[in-house]
């Protein structure tokens, strides 16, 4: 089989290697912007360098992607926002099969056998792709290869009649550690009843040396926080070490987010909630009773 890979964050990228490997020879296509990292690449067959394009260039890119694909039996995309945007319109384009969040790979009878989950992380589906298919891997499922030089191959950009024009391009801020990448989070919901009461979380993240983190209503809904800290299967999926849920019932969109957490704590009025089913430690206490009381007894044995 030949793999063609992709992924807007090279970290991702490296991970899609090794779950093109279990399928068979992976070429890795490298952007203009992702030139400096290609040292770091082991254990694809080629890399495919095309320094006409960059990553950010969204319509050039599909474009690229879905010519190149052409040539190869799976494309392997990453299950971040960018990479489950690009799966619908590369299949499209080529007349190929698809899925997103896979978890597994393997190819059986001809046909793409991936695993992906389901109503809400409360079940795995096993489904059987035709070939062509392009997909959407999960991050964290393969560990990137450490052996294997790949050679490289420059190729040309697509000539694409472009429907876009891009005007500005603004990076957002980064403030402190990303979400994903938090070994404590707490997570906020509908449990607080304005936007300023979440400096109750905020002192308590800065205490523990956490992050905070929210559910669909809080990030999407009330516009209270930025979408990149949106926790649940449609948003950013965690695995801190320490995860605190603060006002949110758990239901299953955000429950299926935090599945790999190590110790889950749960604060909330409602005993019967969800969430409890998920945590190793639960208080049935309402919040604005229990954050002002438990910050103060860590900053007092912290001697602040």
């Amino acid at each position: 089989m030949r793999v063609l890979a992709f992924s807007h964050s090279m970290d991702l990228a490296l991970e899609l290697v090794s779950a093109g490997r279990e399928l068979g020879d992976v070429s890795l296509l490298v952007t203009s912007d992702q030139d400096s990292r290609i040292g770091e690449v082991k254990g694809a067959k080629e890399i495919l360098l095309c320094k006409e394009v960059d990553s950010g260039d969204q319509e050039v890119l599909v474009g690229l992607i879905s010519e190149l694909a052409r040539e190869y039996d799976i494309v392997l995309l990453a299950s971040d926002r960018r990479g489950r945007e690009i799966v619908g319109q590369v299949a499209h384009r080529v007349g190929a099969s698809s899925a997103v969040d896979v978890s597994s790979l393997s190819v059986e009878n001809g046909k793409l056998v991936v695993e992906r989950m389901t109503f809400g992380g409360k079940a795995i589906a096993v489904e059987e792709l035709n070939l062509p298919a392009v997909v959407s891997v999960q991050k964290g499922k393969f560990k990137p290869p450490e052996e294997g030089e790949p050679s490289v191959r420059e190729i040309s950009a697509p000539s694409i009649e472009r429907r876009m024009e891009v005007i500005e391009r603004k990076e957002k801020p980064k403030v402190g550690v990303p979400l994903d990448k938090a070994e404590i989070v707490i997570a906020v919901g509908r449990g607080f009843r304005k936007k300023e009461d979440l400096k109750l979380a905020y002192e308590l993240a800065e205490i523990l040396g956490g992050v905070v983190g929210a559910t669909r209503p809080l990030a999407a809904d009330l516009k209270w926080m930025e979408e990149e800290v949106w926790i649940g299967i449609s948003g950013v999926r965690i695995a801190p070490k320490l995860l605190i849920v603060v006002g949110a019932s758990g239901q299953q969109q955000f429950a299926a987010g935090i599945m790999d957490s190590k110790v889950v704590v749960a604060v909330n009025t409602d005993s019967k909630a969800p969430i409890f089913e998920q945590a190793d430690y639960g208080v049935v206490m309402d919040l604005y009773e229990f954050l002002p009381v438990f910050t103060r007894k860590l900053r007092e044995m912290k001697g602040g």
